[in-house]
Order: structure tokens, then sequence, then C-alpha cells
């Protein structure tokens, strides 16, 4: 069992039930690469990050923060963070759980996780989140960026859609501009390691790519092919 775990099992069982009944059943609505499974990777990747670099932050700030931060995204993925921001702030059921400086902190943290090295988190829940939200595994990415491709290019032929991912992916995880990383563990660390190398090999990208997915034809569309449906 990994050792985050002890941490979360300290969150305020009432709020964690309030949560999973009342905000986890909105993430149906998102597309399938920021869904109930991203959420629960994100929970768990900062609760991770939190023991891993002795933060000692508090978990219930922790798992909110977590659990609503992609909340609202299918109204619109631009203003997505500002949206799951808005939606915490006027839920009235989690207002009972938090101070009103805790809110303030869980609201803002919401907002910066998008954040870019211009523009930094306002504290360090805000950090916490934007490096969680970070893909750690190879598959998580390729599953995820399927489903976006089924929201957005869904006529795109599998083809071309893995050769523009290639270069999309390369641009990301390039050494010279790597992506935001505020906490970068060796979790990560070996991630990016391994995606670099990948992205090096076209055909061995597009064999696992497709593998991961269940892609039985790249000739077919984007649209036409399901995906994998679970990563955790």
């Amino acid at each position: 069992m990994n050792s985050y775990v002890g941490a979360e099992v300290i969150v305020n069982p009432e709020l964690k039930a309030y949560v999973e009944e009342h905000i986890f059943p909105e993430y149906a609505k998102n597309d399938g690469g920021h869904n109930l499974a991203h959420i629960k990777e994100v929970i768990r990747r900062s609760f991770e990050l939190n023991e891993a670099f002795g933060l000692q932050l508090k978990p219930d700030l922790i798992y909110t923060i977590a659990a609503c931060h992609d909340w609202g995204k299918y109204e619109d993925h631009e203003k997505h963070h500002l949206i799951a921001a808005r939606n915490f702030a006027n839920d009235d059921g989690l207002k009972k759980f938090f101070t009103v400086e805790e809110r303030q902190i869980i609201k803002e943290a919401i907002e910066d996780h998008r954040s870019s090295k211009e523009d930094e988190p306002r504290s360090v829940y805000g950090k916490l989140v934007s490096s969680a939200d970070r893909n750690s595994r190879i598959d998580i990415v390729f599953i995820r960026s399927f489903f976006v491709a089924k929201e957005r290019m869904p006529d795109e032929n599998i083809e071309d859609y893995l050769n523009f991912t290639i270069e999309r992916l390369s641009k990301r995880y390039s050494e010279e501009d790597s992506e935001n990383m505020f906490f970068e563990d060796e979790n990560y660390r070996d991630f990016l390691k391994e995606m670099r190398e990948l992205l090096k090999n076209e055909d061995e990208f597009k064999r696992r790519y497709c593998e991961v997915n269940h892609i039985s034809s790249r000739q077919h569309k984007v649209k036409e092919e399901p995906g994998a449906i679970e990563y955790l």
C-alpha cells in the first residue's frame, strides 16, 4: 500500500462523503481526459507529493482542492479553472467544512492550478495541485490525450493524429522547455526520462499508444475507436 494513503484516510469522513455524493458525479459531464479517474489520480498524487516533500499541509484542503479542480470543465476548456473555483465557492454544502480563510486558499489554489512559469500559484496548495495535475505515467498520457481527441478532433485519421501527438508531446516534454512542475519527485523524473526516450522512437511510440488505447486500425477516424476505459 502506498504511504500517502495514511494521510488521505484522515480526511474528514463527512467531507469525503459529501464530495463523493455531490461533486464526483459532475465529472461524468467532462471529456474522458478530465473524468473521475483523472480526479482520483490527482488526489492520489497530491497526497503522495505532500508526503514526499514533507509539506505537512492540511488533508481536508488537499483533498478538496484536488477533488474540485476540474469541476465544470465541460462548460469552457479555457476558463475551466475559474469555473471550478466558482463552483466551489458557490457550493453551500462545502462551506460548513472550512473557515473563511481556508475557503479563500482553496478557491485560489483551484484558480491557480493552470499556472505557468510566469504566473506562479499564490500558495503552496496551488503549487501542490498544479504539480499533482501533471501526468506521471505514460499510459495515463496516452489515454487522456485520446479522449481529448475524441472530444475535439473526432474526424481526424488515427495515423495523422499520432503524428500530431508526437509533435505536441515532443514540445511539452522537451528538455529545453519542460512543463511547469513545482514539486518534481522521483516518479515524475522517471516518467519524464521514459517519455523522452519513447518520443525518439516514432514506431514504438505509435505501437504503444495504439496498444494502450486498444486501437484496432490506424486507418480509422478517432471517433471510430472506443479508447481505453480506465487507468487506475
